[in-house]
C-alpha cells in the first residue's frame, strides 16, 4: 500500500516507532491497532505481509491509515471495543490507556477482541521517570504540553505497577517488559541508561520515559 502525505492535521508524529515493532511477537497475522494514528508504524506490519486494521478518534489520521492499512475506522473516544471478540491475533495499543477514563475496565473490554492466547503489547507513559519528578516535586507543578508525558489529555497516572495490575484484572499475562529512555535527545538517553547501569537497575523506574510490555490473553 502506498504511504499518504505526511501533513495531515493531527498533532502526534507521523513516523515509525521502531520501539513499538520491536514488541510485536513473530506470531500472529491479523493485527489491530487502537490508536492507530497515522499508522506508519503499522503500516511496516502490511509490508511484511500482516492484516492490520486499525482505529483512531481523529478523522484526519484515518483517512491516512487507511491508505496504509488493510482497513482503518472512525470511533468514538468511548468506543469500548472497536473490533469483534476474539477476532484478532494481537492487538496494539501504543500510547492509548492514559488517555482514557476508567482505563482499566477498557482494558478488559479491548482484551476481548484478541482470541484467547493471543498477544497485545502496550506503551504508556512513565509518570514517575525522574524527568516528571523534577517538575512534579522540586518545580512543583505538573506542565500542559502537545505531547509526552506532559500531554494535556492524559487523565491516567501510570506506573509500572498499576500498569500490571490492570492486565492481571484482564486476564493478562506479562512475557516481557521493555524500556524505554527518553527520546528526546541522545543526552538523555545517555542519562537515562547511565543512571540505570550505575543503580544495577534498582532505579530501572526512574530512569525511563515510557513502560512497555509483551502480554498474553490467558483466559
Amino acid at each position: 500500500m502506498s504511504s499518504a502525505p505526511q501533513s495531515i492535521d493531527y498533532p502526534y508524529s507521523d513516523v515509525v516507532r521502531p520501539d513499538v515493532l520491536a514488541m510485536i511477537p513473530a506470531d500472529g497475522r491479523i493485527i489491530g491497532s487502537i490508536g492507530c494514528g497515522a499508522a506508519a508504524t503499522e503500516a511496516e506490519l502490511v509490508k511484511n505481509g500482516r492484516v492490520v486494521h486499525g482505529a483512531d478518534v481523529s478523522a484526519a489520521a484515518v483517512r491516512v491509515a487507511s491508505s496504509r492499512l488493510t482497513s482503518a475506522r472512525l470511533i468514538d473516544a468511548g468506543c469500548s471495543q472497536p473490533f469483534a471478540s476474539d477476532s484478532l491475533d494481537g492487538l496494539i495499543l501504543a500510547d492509548v490507556l492514559e488517555h482514557l477514563p476508567r482505563a482499566w475496565d477498557a482494558l478488559r473490554s479491548f482484551t476481548e477482541c484478541v482470541r484467547v492466547g493471543g498477544w497485545l503489547v502496550i506503551s504508556v507513559p512513565n509518570m514517575l521517570y525522574f524527568g516528571s519528578l523534577y517538575q512534579l516535586l522540586w518545580k512543583r507543578d505538573w506542565p500542559e504540553a502537545q505531547t509526552g508525558i506532559f500531554d494535556s489529555t492524559h487523565i491516567q497516572f501510570m506506573t509500572t505497577r498499576r500498569l500490571a495490575r490492570w492486565c492481571a484484572n484482564a486476564g493478562l499475562t506479562i512475557e516481557k517488559t521493555y524500556g524505554r529512555y527518553d527520546p528526546n535527545g541522545p543526552r538523555r538517553t545517555r542519562a537515562g541508561r547511565l543512571v540505570d547501569s550505575l543503580s544495577f537497575g534498582l532505579l530501572h523506574e526512574f530512569c525511563i520515559f515510557q513502560i512497555q510490555i509483551q502480554c498474553r490473553r490467558a483466559r
